[in-house]
């Protein structure tokens, strides 16, 4: 199948259906789309590969190259196809053609992303927090609440790398909500969500300090979120939770199902504890490995029931 792409004669995109897919639509040119891939040389020699990294990439068409951008905007979900691009429609750095064998696992429809220039960098009139992140407000929320700073949360999310329209992360794309403890995120994500309430929507620009993005070369991110919910406490009669530790002396912290923590040192029983999931944090100590959670692996307390969590100390051999 031959594509023109452009008004120059010689960006002409070749393509091949590989394997019919099962969608009936058309990625648009600001749609995301999720897709596994294989890029060659004209010398055969593989250039990337998704699955060897054992994940696949999201895209947004305008964001790539041109012959990619086309060959994918001619595809549907669950479509395999290959693309024979000229170094025309390759990127800049590439000195011949390029061959992408393409699998399109999903398509969803575009949403507002930002310009090049905003990925890049902040607009300047946009309000910034004590450690430098600005963030703008897409769409308030109707919570009141704000997340506790070790609450557990369900939010989606797309994020952007600064050197590019390159997305690095999509929930959003997956249609699968992450669900995560705050005290778990990196800085500038913990961040953002403790100022967030349910149902907004906010842009964050991360700088690279509060980023820790591996293998990014700590490039600064450009994150939207929507804070989904916050987990709350379940209905019904409070219960026990009793927590069995080896070290008389290592303190921990009980995270309770609304994110509140509270100390505890030892063995030691926790009296009219509300139904709902539950966390521990162990304290460190020298010489010994952290604390392990030997048990349970669900630590969910059911109304009126009673929750054993036992803490293991081992010693570390030199």
């Amino acid at each position: 199948m031959r594509t023109p792409v452009g008004n120059d004669p010689n960006s002409v995109l070749l393509s091949k259906v590989l394997r019919a897919g099962t969608g009936a639509t058309h990625p648009g040119a600001n749609d995301i789309v999720v897709a596994h891939y294989t890029a060659w040389s004209a010398d055969g020699s593989t250039i990337d590969d998704s699955r060897s990294r054992g994940k696949p990439a999201t895209w947004i068409p305008a964001a790539l190259m041109p012959g990619l951008a086309a060959g994918l905007q001619l595809m549907v979900a669950g479509e395999t196809r290959r693309l024979w691009m000229p170094a025309a429609l390759a990127h800049e750095w590439t000195a011949g053609p390029l061959v992408f064998d393409v699998e399109v696992l999903s398509v969803a429809p575009g949403r507002e992303r930002p310009t090049p220039q905003e990925v890049s960098a902040p607009p300047a009139d946009r309000p910034r927090t004590s450690s430098g992140m600005a963030f703008q407000v897409l769409r308030p929320g109707s919570g009141q609440e704000h997340p506790k700073p070790t609450a557990t949360v369900t939010m989606l999310y797309t994020a952007w790398t600064s050197n590019g329209l390159e997305i690095c992360d999509d929930s959003v794309a997956r249609g699968a909500p992450a669900t995560v403890a705050i005290d778990a995120l990196e800085a500038g994500l913990a961040e953002a969500v403790q100022r967030m309430v349910v149902g907004e929507k906010t842009r964050f620009w991360i700088p690279p300090a509060l980023a820790n993005t591996p293998g990014l070369n700590h490039s600064a991110l450009v994150v939207d979120m929507e804070l989904v919910s916050i987990q709350r406490a379940g209905d019904g009669r409070p219960g026990t939770i009793r927590v069995h530790s080896n070290s008389p002396d290592a303190r921990y912290d009980l995270v309770f199902p609304d994110g509140t923590a509270r100390s505890g040192q030892g063995s030691q029983t926790f009296g009219d504890a509300v139904p709902g999931p539950y966390r521990i944090k162990p304290a460190t100590i020298p010489l010994y490995t952290i604390g392990t959670v030997a048990s349970p692996s669900d630590m969910t307390l059911v109304p009126g029931g009673s929750l054993e969590i036992t803490i293991a100390y081992v010693p570390i051999v030199r």
